[in-house]
């Protein structure tokens, strides 16, 4: 008998009852994958599984290009390197192409980070510096379980499809991120770094 199709007559007595926790996450807001070419990518997650372009660009600190495609209600972010120097490249080369990160979304990192961090797990890269837009720490993979898992707290809504850009623009550079944001080449101010 299944406590699916029957409810409480098949459930034995066992005096217990399994109680929630109060939830730390608001949403999963998207999965990362590292690729060697996210040209070579594009025709999985955009023609075969029918995936909408969001967002995407070069985020040169880093050293990584990245794209974000919307499947029905979920997103992914395709991330390539883009030089051997890069973080990603060397991901790529010990873990080969697959699965980079989790991103979860939380109304307060710092809380997070406490919770987290109280049940014995460790935290790395907290950047609580950009607190309007963007503040992100990362679960290590080796406390993780083998998975990345990136918290964040965001005032930005990541859910709205840009109105101009093209991945044949993303390919060619001419986006790019800089303060949580992805910019044209051509609008980019006077100040930008890099």
């Amino acid at each position: 008998m299944s406590w699916r199709t029957l409810g409480q007559v098949a459930l034995p007595d066992t005096g217990t009852i399994n109680h929630s926790n109060v939830p730390l996450i608001e949403r999963v807001d998207h999965i990362g994958i590292a690729v060697r070419s996210i040209a070579s990518a594009v025709p999985l997650y955009r023609d075969a599984l029918g995936g909408t372009l969001m967002y995407g660009g070069d985020d040169r600190r880093i050293g990584i290009r990245s794209v974000v495609y919307k499947l029905e209600n979920f997103k992914i972010e395709i991330l390539e390197p883009l030089s051997d120097e890069s973080y990603l490249a060397d991901f790529i080369e010990r873990h080969g192409e697959g699965f980079h990160h989790l991103t979860v979304a939380v109304d307060d990192v710092e809380k997070a980070i406490e919770e987290v961090t109280k049940s014995g797990f460790e935290v790395v890269d907290t950047d609580m510096s950009s607190r309007e837009l963007w503040q992100e720490t990362f679960i290590r993979p080796n406390s993780g379980f083998g998975l990345l898992i990136q918290i964040v707290k965001t005032s930005i809504s990541w859910d709205e499809q840009h109105p101009t850009m093209t991945i044949e623009q993303v390919l060619n550079g001419e986006w790019l991120w800089w303060q949580s944001q992805t910019w044209h080449q051509t609008m980019l101010p006077e100040d930008y770094p890099f």
